[in-house]
Order: C-alpha cells, then structure tokens, then sequence
C-alpha cells in the first residue's frame, strides 16, 4: 500500500478491505489516493469501474479518494461478470438515493445470490435516481417566485433541459446529414472551359480522399512476393531430394491441374508486411487482388473452412493471378481485460488519432499488391474485388488507385448516410462532405465499376466498453439508388458507361459464391474483351481436393501476426510523431508579442476548420430565457437557455453574487462541469469530484456561469460525435458555436466586465478548457483541472494502462490530431492568455511524468519563448482527480481581481 494522504474534507471512519477481481489493473497507486473513509457501509462497483476508465463518472462515491487498509484482488472468476453487471446497472446521477454495492468487509463475495441482490437493489437506485434528478437540485421556489433574470424573457419549459439539449443536437446532425446527399452531387466538377479533362477534374478530390483514409505514408517497394513454405516432417528426406536437384514444394500450399496456391508475404510500409495467399494459374490472362470480408480468411475465399465460398478458385481458373489478403478480422474479445471490441476498432482507436485509417491500411496492402502485380506481369490488366467488407475496402482501393482497370463491389455498394451507425472502424472524418459511393463510383471512372448487389453480410456488434454498430449489406433498390446517383454525375462527361450493374436474380444464390458468376464474367469480359458465359465461371468453382491443407490453425496465427505487426507499426509511428508535430509548428514566430499574434493564427485556423470542425452557419438571436432556480444567502442562481442554430440551444445555470450595491462589470468564471455531469454537481450538495466550485466562486465575488455541456447520457451523446465526424466536424464543433453564443451573452451583461470571462474546467471539461479558450478568444484565460496531459499518447497509446484504446470511450479520438496538435500546442493557441493546469498526484488521468513533461513545453512556450512566464502555473496537490480550489483561486484572483463580496 501506499502511505495513506488524508482528505481534509473527509472525515476517517473504520478499517476497510476492498475486494477487487484482479482482471484489469493491479498497480496499487490506481487503487488509492486520499483517505481511509469507507463510503458509508458499501462501496461502489461502478466507482470501480470509474477509476479503471480514470474518470468520476456515474457516481457521487469518490473511489479513488479513499485509502483501504487492504486490497483483496483474489474474488472468484464469477465476480468478472457481477463487476460488470453492476457497472452498467449503477445510476448515471449523482443523488444521494442512488445505490451502489460491493461487500467491502469479508475477503471475498459468498454467493452469486447476494450478488444478484445487490444488482437488483442497484437498479432499484437507478430508477429512483433517474426519476428525481435534477430537480432535487434546486431550491424549492414557488413557481410565482421564479422569476427571470432583468432583461431576458421567463423560461417556461418543463421537464430535463438538459436531455432536450441533446435531442435538439441529434435532429440538428441529422438534418445536416440528409442536406449532404445534394451538396455532394451538385459539387462534382463539370464540363467547362477550366476544368480540363476528366481525369483532371478529379484529382484534387482523389487527393482529398486518400488524405481521409490516411494515405499518407509511403510504400515500400517490393521486388518479389516472399513465399512462405513448411519444413516437410522427414528433413533427411528433404535434404536428399534437395541435393539430387529435385524441386520441393513445386506443388505450393496447395495445387491441382490449373493453378497452385500459396503463402505469401509483402511488405507496405516500413516496418510493415502484408500476408495471404496467392493463386497462380497455369495461364496468366490478368492479375486481381481479391479482399475478403471481415468475418473470412483468405483460405476460405478458396473453398476451406466453414462459410467458405470460391471465388478465389474461380478468378485463378479464368486466368487470374490472384492475390488474396489477410484483412482486419470482427473477432472479439476484451482488450486488456476492458472494453470488448473487434480487432478492426482496435487498430482504428490508434490509427485515427495519428491521421492513419484502417481503411487506409487496407488500401495501401492492396496497392502493394498491385506494385507487384504490375512488376510480375507488366502488360497485363488489374482488378480489385471484394464482398462485404471486401466490397467497401475494394471500393475505396478502386478510387485511390488509377491503375486498376476494373473494380467490383459486391454486397457493400449503397447510401452512406447512415455511416455513424455502422462498426466504428468505417467512420471516415469529413467523408459525406464529398463522398458517398456514388462519389467513389465517379472517382474509379473512367475505368469500369460493377456494382453487383447481391445481399451483403449482417452484423450487430454489441457494445460492451466497445463501440456499437450494425452492418447490414443494402438492399438491391438501396444500392440502385446509389447506383443511379453515380450514373448522375458521370452522364456530364458522357462516362456513364463505365458502370455496369448487374441485375439480381429471383434464383437462390450459389452457396460457392459470394461474388455472383455474372459479376465475375463481366467484369472479365471488360478486361479480356473476351465475353465469358457466366455458367463458365460456375464450372470454374469445383474445391480443390486438399482436405483443409492443415490451413486453419496457421491461418489464425496470421490472422494475430497482421494484427500485431499493424500495432506495432502504429506504436513507432506514436514514439516518432513528437517531430511531427515539431516540423509542422516550425513556422510559429515568437520572436515579438506581434509576429507570433500573426503566425499564430493560421495554426488556430487549421485547429479550428481541419481538426475540431467549424459549422458555418449563422447563428440565430441569442433570445435568453432564464428563471430563479437558488436563493442563497449569497447569491441568486438562474436556468438560462439560449438559441445557437435551428433545433441547437446552450443552457446552463448563473450564479449572481448578492451585494448591497448593484452588481456591475464583475469577472466572470465559466465553470464547466465533467463527463456525464450536470451544472448543478457544481453548485450544491458537495459532489466529490468538484466541492461545490461555482457556489465558492460565486461567494467570492465572481458571476459563474456554469453551462451544462453535451456529453451526457453515455450513447446517445457519443452517437452524436459518430454524426459528426462524417461531416467532417466533431462535438466541440457544436460546444464551442454554444460557447461563441454564451459570451455574447454574458459580455452582454451589466453585471459581467465582457474582458474579464474565465474558463475553468474539470475532467472531460478540462478537454473543454483545452479546446474551447484556443476558438473563442472572449475567454481571458484558461484552467484545465484533471485533465491536462499527454492527450496524444493517452489516446493512441497501446502499452499504457492510462490509455483510452483499452476504454468505454469510443467518441474521445480525433482525427490527425497527434500529427498537429497536443495539449502543449493547444496551449499555445491560448497564449498569451493566462493558463493554468490544476494536478491531484493521484488523478489516474495519466502518471505525474506524462503530465510534467507536456507541461514543461507549455512553460517553456510562456516562459522561454514568448517571456510572459507570469501568465502560466500548475498547482501538484496531494489528491485525486478533483478540484482542489488553492493555487486555481489565487490564479483567478491574480488575472481577474474580483470585488470582495
């Protein structure tokens, strides 16, 4: 155990043992922090919960603040299960009703009865939570008493603001969605006396494509496929034949009368090989790369293992040399013994913070591919295929790479608007701004697309600390619609040609095949100009007669070396994206107060337009409404809402200090609430995580506006970041448009001097004290409180306990930012406005270390380069992650000077 650090605050009670399952983290400083008391009689499962993910969330019960006289990690392997059970049946307020159990005394649960029990009686506390939150809040004010704030109209509506906040969000993203099908078509270049040829037309938006699935590294160049073959068992045998000039393994992994197969390696990216298969039949009439959907093997493109189908064999037997690569897999599991995800969001978690894709790894396999294909056979045509996933990787292969002379798409082609509900690893930042498939369709032109819609594969993926999504391959009329809309847009060019479509079939699907035989033999046809019957291409399936060639078990071990290998590359390139970031600051000038105010801003244009997403709307009248919700003998506090954009408003609450004289040209402290938090658990009933800070600051002198911000109710606000992002905008895009709106409003007010309004920001607000100040420069200065640290790493980090691959929040990752921005170079956005970062030694946001040392570039930003080392601080305090109220007061009270109150 680790010496016990009393809280204050705390009052110590009796010795405590707590009973832990050992499945996640057993580094004792993650258990501990801040003082013995026990929390009541019971301990929170979920606060466990919430201290693996190193957040306070879901709960009042301040985990991590205690100090247990014992930690048990040996409950029996049952209580993973009841651990998590009550994690998610715990109530998502912070009433005090709210139940939450976990034996604390005896060393060990004793019967899964009693745990069920307590499950029961957790629900129980979530319904009676859920049904007086936040009412229970407030003061209680006759309704005749409430009475708006001077100068703004009374607020009426009833009910939770709040969820309606969210609600308005959601239809908001929607409508924004729906409005880029059109956008999209009606932007795609057109004949006209600028534009040039096709093909230049397009090449800016291939560009920006292959920038969006993180295209940007560059291959390695292969000079051959690297075989893989297995050591006979008889190596005395194998020495013989060797020695007599016999030819070993002449007949590959696999082989009969018209093609062999083997097992083949090719590296991409440096530090990076592909794997899969490759099928040589005995006359090479053209070279396809062949991707399989997610839920297959390459093996089982060729006819081997359950649910195989093939359409290897009969691509090789119509004269393909067919490379078949590994793909990313739906497999399932527990990383790190947290959040259960596919091994696909797995890679995407990392790769999308570092400005990579899977999708773009996918690609960049492929167009390896064909680099070898083009060297192994020179004057012969190239097609990429693929089914279900095959089909979109395929898709966006075809786009990306204009030496492919034919692209077949088969159970994937279709509307992309309901992107954000599908398996996360498919979101594409900014995607629907200019591509849907009918997009994609256009960019493979003018080379042949054949959109084959035959039913595609049907996936649920539950959530379970993962993201959830749903895949269901579109219907015929779904993908014709697409189809029509490609057909749209490449009829200006008189291109429309270039696409075929096969029809469906009323007759049942051949159980061989998931690619359909029509699909296959026109799109051979195209390239061969050799018109082939499809019941040609059937007889061409008969399975090689190879049992299952010892195939599956080395082909799961691939299926772990692919993904470790990714992993790994992915890790180097974090280790090395400091200098990333360093080059692509290099034109920041601090050398005067002026020049680094000019240079600067191209830097906070790109933070704001290419990483955090600016809506450019116009913003409705703020028209507040308000209504008196505390009486306090210090100060009033008040509901506002205001209007930002059509179904989007900003709510919140004020708190005006009371005084015998008006109260005129305050400061003002904008207080912002963390994940899963209200503005009241800022006010009142001493939540452990924030003490009260609003009413403090308010009892201090200031005017607080504490603003209730949009990540709340787990899902139904992360979804709201998933439609976001294929707009190319996330969730601050909207916070900070709400933000530009509530310093309008209060720098409006008689009571607020407009210079003097502060940010300040705990815990997922603390990534608003980042974001926010760095856009709206009506903040004066900024307080980032249990937050700050090397996001970067925390982000994309695979080694680190602290990292948010291995947790429940699939929203937090955004895309590129590693290459362009961290905590450090946000900071510097905010300068030369004060900032100040607020550290508990036993926050289990990130080790001290990782916070020190992106802290040291801020001090040296203020101090070194720009001179002002005044204007910047953290206060280290022995605690957990919470609001401490020490050196952030005095900091507030240096920069703002309030009135005594």
């Amino acid at each position: 155990m680790i010496p016990e650090q009393r809280n204050p605050l705390l009052s110590p009670r009796r010795r405590t043992v707590l009973v832990l399952d050992a499945f996640h983290d057993s580094n004792p400083i993650h258990w501990s922090a801040s003082s013995p008391e026990p929390l009541r009689t019971t301990i929170g499962i979920a606060a466990v919960q919430t201290a693996i993910e190193y957040e306070y969330r879901f709960t009042e019960y301040r985990f991590a603040e205690y100090e247990y006289d014992e930690i048990q990690c040996d409950a029996p392997s049952w209580n993973r299960l009841e651990c998590r059970l009550l994690a998610l049946l715990h109530p998502l307020g912070d009433s005090p009703n709210c139940w939450c159990l976990m034996l604390t005394l005896p060393s060990k649960f004793l019967s899964a009865s009693r745990m069920l029990a307590a499950c029961a009686l957790s629900a129980v506390g979530t319904w009676s939570a859920w049904g007086q939150f936040p009412a229970d809040h407030f003061d209680k004010i006759e309704p005749s008493a409430a009475i708006e704030l001077p100068g703004t109209e009374r607020l009426s509506v009833q009910g939770d603001i709040a969820s309606e906040l969210v609600a308005g969000v959601d239809r908001f993203l929607l409508k924004q969605i729906e409005s880029s099908i059109q956008t999209r078509e009606s932007s795609w270049p057109k004949p006209g006396p600028t534009v040039g040829s096709y093909i230049q037309g397009i090449e800016k938006l291939r560009a920006q494509y292959a920038q969006s699935i993180g295209l940007i590294d560059p291959r390695i160049e292969a000079s051959e496929w690297i075989l893989e073959r297995s050591l006979p068992k008889n190596l005395q045998d194998m020495a013989r034949k060797e020695s007599s000039g016999e030819s070993l393994g002449r007949a590959g992994l696999a082989s009969d009368e018209t093609l062999r197969i083997e097992r083949v390696r090719w590296p991409v990216l440096e530090g990076w090989e592909a794997s899969g298969l490759l099928l040589i039949p005995n006359q090479i009439r053209f070279g396809a790369v062949l991707v399989p959907d997610a839920s297959q093997m390459p093996e089982n493109l060729c006819g081997v293992g359950p649910g195989s189908n093939t359409d290897g064999l009969a691509l090789a037997r119509a004269g393909g040399l067919v490379v078949i690569p590994q793909v990313a897999s739906r497999h399932r599991e527990a990383r790190q013994g947290r959040a259960v995800m596919t091994d696909q969001e797995y890679l995407y978690r990392s790769a999308f913070v570092l400005g990579r894709h899977l999708l773009g790894y996918h690609v960049h396999q492929n167009m390896s591919a064909v680099d070898l294909l083009k060297k192994t056979i020179p004057d012969r045509p190239i097609m990429v295929a693929g089914w279900g996933e095959g089909g979109w990787i395929a898709l966006a292969t075809g786009a990306s790479d204009p030496r492919i002379d034919a692209t077949i798409v088969a159970g994937h082609f279709g509307p992309r608007e309901n992107v954000w509900s599908e398996p996360i690893h498919r979101n594409v930042q900014g995607l629907l701004n200019h591509f849907g498939d009918a997009q994609l369709a256009a960019l493979i032109a003018p080379r042949l697309l054949v959109v084959d819609p035959v039913p595609g594969p049907s996936v649920q993926i539950a959530g379970d600390g993962g993201a959830p999504g749903v895949l269901q391959g579109p219907q015929a009329s779904q993908a014709r619609s697409e189809f029509d809309r490609a057909e749209r847009i490449l009829t200006h060019w008189d291109l429309q040609s270039r696409l075929q479509w096969i029809e469906p079939t009323d007759q049942a699907s051949n159980p061989q095949a998931s690619i359909s035989d029509r699909a296959i033999a026109a799109a051979i046809g195209k390239l061969d100009r050799d018109r082939l019957d499809p019941a040609n291409i059937s007889s061409m399936r008969t399975p090689m007669d190879q049992d299952d060639w010892g195939m599956i078990r080395s082909a799961e071990s691939r299926r772990l070396e692919w993904l470790a290998g990714l992993d790994r590359w992915q890790q180097r390139k974090l280790d090395l994206i400091q200098y990333e970031r360093d080059a692509h600051w290099k034109n920041l000038d601090t050398s005067t107060p002026e020049k680094f105010a000019q240079s600067v801003e191209p830097y906070r244009d790109e933070f704001r337009h290419q990483i955090i997403g600016h809506w450019d709307l116009e913003k409705k009248p703020l028209a507040p409404r308000t209504r008196l919700v505390y009486e306090r003998e210090k100060w009033r506090g008040y509901e506002v809402v205001l209007d930002v954009f059509d179904d989007v408003i900003a709510y919140g609450v004020l708190l005006v200090p009371k005084s015998t004289e008006p109260i005129l040209n305050r400061p003002c402290v904008v207080f912002q609430h963390g994940l899963e938090g209200r503005p009241t658990d800022t006010i009142v009933k001493d939540h452990p995580a924030y003490h009260d800070v609003s009413a403090q600051l308010a009892e201090q002198g200031y005017v607080v506006f504490a603003p209730q911000n949009l990540y709340l109710f787990t899902d139904r606000f992360r979804t709201l970041q998933r439609k976001s992002n294929p707009l190319g905008r996330t969730l601050f895009s909207t916070i900070v448009s709400q933000h530009e709106q509530i310093v309008k409003w209060l720098a409006s007010r008689p009571e607020i001097d407009a210079q003097r309004i502060a940010f300040y920001g705990l815990s997922y607000g603390g990534k608003s004290a980042m974001r926010i100040p760095a856009l709206v420069p009506e903040y004066c200065l900024s307080i980032c409180s249990a937050d700050f640290n090397d996001w970067v790493w925390k982000n994309a980090s695979t080694s680190a306990p602290y990292s948010y691959v291995w947790t429940m929040e699939y929203e937090i990752f955004e895309f590129d930012l590693g290459r362009k921005f961290n905590y450090a170079e946000m900071a510097t956005l905010i300068a030369p406005r004060p900032f100040m970062v607020e550290r508990g030694h036993f926050d289990g946001v990130a080790p001290d270390e990782r916070v020190g040392l992106e802290f040291a570039k801020v001090r040296r930003m203020y101090s070194a380069r720009l001179g002002i080392p005044e204007r910047t601080s953290i206060e280290w305090f022995n605690g957990p992650h919470t609001i401490h109220g020490v050196g952030t007061f005095e900091f507030l009270k240096t920069h703002l000077q309030p009135a005594s109150p």
